[in-house]
């Protein structure tokens, strides 16, 4: 994701983008280069030059956004933080964001953390995963590049690895998971193997087994609801305590961890690889 095929950047702040022009460039292919739409350009910025001219230097100032998103005191561990985003471990039972009835999430943590810095914004989470899960969850905390990061969870450019412990020990150690998942029209919480369903694939494998449960690593490179939870139940070896798609059999939770994300992050040739400590949750017993 080359962001400045056609311009250098020269300084960026939270206040500011400044940058040379490298050839003529329309404002719409400078949008184009943000993946920002015309609304959530203006939303951010006063800039509107229709062409910029080459070996010229240009400034973008960025509007000031008024924080209403709800804080959390809480403490909150941050894995890691750039200018951009931010990568937060989310423990088993917190809400990633506000449902209405729940003031403390791994959200309103992150930006009482970001206030207590001085950050002039509110971060926005990029992706969830299960409220009963635990590990990795990316924020942008900079609006104005806000498209950029959604522009890799929308096509799959975002790599994500989980760790679970799942029911009984599988037959093959490594496999790919390939089934179709749509929506239950039975129950709207929940997902299934149809033949009309959006195509996913999830890899596989078997790190360890003990007293009929196996912990695996899992790759996604689709990023479907549910969909490894939906695929190990499908294979016949349910995420151990999945309270939707097996049974809860202690207090510890949905044993299923958010391992490791990787990423681009603006104006950056190469991609982020962020990884998390095991949770302890996550030792067969």
């Amino acid at each position: 994701m080359n962001m400045t095929a056609s311009y250098n950047i020269l300084q960026c702040t939270p206040y500011q983008l400044r940058f040379q022009v490298m050839k003529p460039i329309r404002l719409d292919e400078l949008r184009n280069h943000f993946f920002c739409s015309k609304k959530h350009w203006n939303r951010c910025t006063d800039f509107s030059i229709p062409t910029l001219e080459p070996k010229k230097n240009y400034t973008i100032s960025f509007k000031m956004q008024a924080k209403s998103c709800e804080y959390s005191n809480q403490p909150v561990s941050v894995v890691y933080e750039d200018s951009f985003c931010i990568v937060a471990f989310k423990p088993a039972f917190l809400l990633v964001h506000d449902d209405g009835h729940h003031t403390d999430t791994l959200q309103g943590r992150i930006n009482a953390y970001l206030d207590s810095q001085k950050w002039p914004y509110n971060a926005q989470a990029i992706h969830r995963i299960d409220t009963e899960a635990s590990g990795l969850v990316l924020f942008c905390k900079f609006p104005f590049f806000q498209p950029f990061f959604d522009h890799q969870m929308g096509t799959h450019l975002i790599q994500k690895e989980y760790l679970c412990i799942v029911k009984g020990s599988l037959s093959s150690k490594h496999g790919i998971l390939q089934n179709p998942i749509a929506k239950d029209r039975h129950d709207a919480k929940k997902m299934r193997i149809s033949k009309t369903g959006k195509p996913c694939s999830t890899l596989y494998t078997v790190l360890e087994e003990k007293s009929n449960t196996s912990l695996i690593q899992v790759q996604i490179q689709t990023g479907r609801r549910h969909q490894i939870r939906v695929h190990m139940k499908n294979l016949g070896h349910p995420i151990y305590n999945d309270p939707l798609y097996g049974k809860i059999e202690d207090s510890r939770g949905m044993l299923l961890q958010s391992k490791q994300l990787r990423f681009h992050v603006p104006f950056q040739k190469d991609p982020v690889t962020v990884i998390s400590p095991k949770d302890p949750r996550m030792i067969l017993e």
